[in-house]
């Protein structure tokens, strides 16, 4: 099939557009600026010649994207915690929807796939995650963009189109070329902190291989509406400690702060985050997650597409690898 495939700069793009590739699909880009495929999906072996210039909020560029193609692949979203671009990237990444997922339908591709994400199912209590949970959305900017975008595509899938949705958890994994995913960020906190706050808290790791390999296994047309929950392994905050420490080859203690007081930390944060001299992956909606993630349920797409997730302490080491030879840690 030819398959565009937007985001394909990022970390989770470029990854999938290689399981796609690798699976004998022809890739198109739509990208802002095609120097970054250079520097992120060419790094790790996609092919990049076909690319289209525009952005996910251009109908025009978009549409010129997907005329010829069979299927696609949408995978791209503004990403920001700064409150102040909550309204930007609501309106971005809505009407990137509305241009990708409807412009698709109304061009007749199948299969659509949609790359949603846990946050926009997440909610405070969840004991599991599934792919049938109700829209919710977190309390942050991406959070509520996200829970807007998932409702537009399931209004799509009632109406019987062709869209496919994945919920992917903490992606992690070997960077695209100098793309590591906003993830990553809490594998380096930890290392320059030596040390993992929390009791009860936990991380759900998907290893961005995996991921590609699930978006891959959508590319069969005629299969209708789909959803697929991609959430990855709960792992546990001692367990973050011990498989951060022995990639990274030292000591990370596990600090025993309430929960409570983790989340009271993010509030604080949300308010002088952008005073600090320094950068980081504190604020209140990264700490609700953290300190409440539930399970996330993956059977139904390990046995309807046959992806079997690896350990995630592979997953944390390959990126610990990749975040040395940066030079970020």
């Amino acid at each position: 099939m030819k398959v565009l495939v937007t985001g394909g700069t990022g970390f989770v793009g470029a990854w999938t557009a290689k399981a796609a590739q690798d699976a004998g699909h022809q890739v198109r880009f739509l990208v802002r600026s095609p120097a970054r495929l250079g520097t992120s999906a060419e790094q790790i072996g996609v092919d990049i010649s076909d690319h289209v210039v525009g952005d996910i909020a251009d109908s025009e560029a978009t549409a010129a994207a997907l005329a010829g193609c069979d299927a696609v692949i949408h995978c791209a979203a503004m990403v920001s915690t700064d409150p102040s671009r909550a309204d930007e990237m609501l309106h971005t990444n809505l009407e990137g929807a509305r241009n990708v997922l409807g412009g698709a339908v109304a061009a007749k591709l199948d299969p659509i796939i949609h790359v949603s994400s846990f946050s926009a199912l997440f909610r405070p209590g969840l004991e599991v995650l599934h792919a049938d949970l109700p829209v919710v959305g977190g309390s942050d900017g991406y959070g509520k963009s996200k829970a807007v975008v998932e409702a537009y595509a399931r209004g799509l899938q009632d109406a019987g189109a062709p869209v496919n949705i994945t919920y992917p958890g903490m992606v992690l994994g070997p960077p695209a070329g100098d793309q590591f995913g906003e993830a990553a960020e809490g594998v380096e906190a930890a290392v320059k902190m030596h040390g993992v706050p929390g009791r009860s808290a936990a991380w759900i790791v998907v290893d961005v291989r995996d991921l590609g390999a699930i978006h891959t296994a959508l590319l069969e047309p005629g299969k209708g509406p789909r959803r697929y929950m991609a959430g990855g392994q709960r792992v546990t905050v001692s367990r973050i400690a011990s498989s951060i420490g022995a990639a990274a080859d030292r000591r990370l203690v596990v600090v025993p702060v309430p929960d409570v007081a983790l989340r009271a930390l993010g509030s604080l944060f949300d308010v002088i985050g952008d005073q600090l001299p320094f950068e980081t992956p504190i604020n209140s909606a990264a700490m609700q997650y953290y300190t409440q993630m539930p399970e996330s349920d993956d059977t139904p797409s390990e046995r309807d597409l046959g992806v079997f997730q690896r350990d995630p302490d592979e997953t944390v080491a390959d990126t610990v690898e990749g975040l040395q030879r940066v030079g970020r840690i």
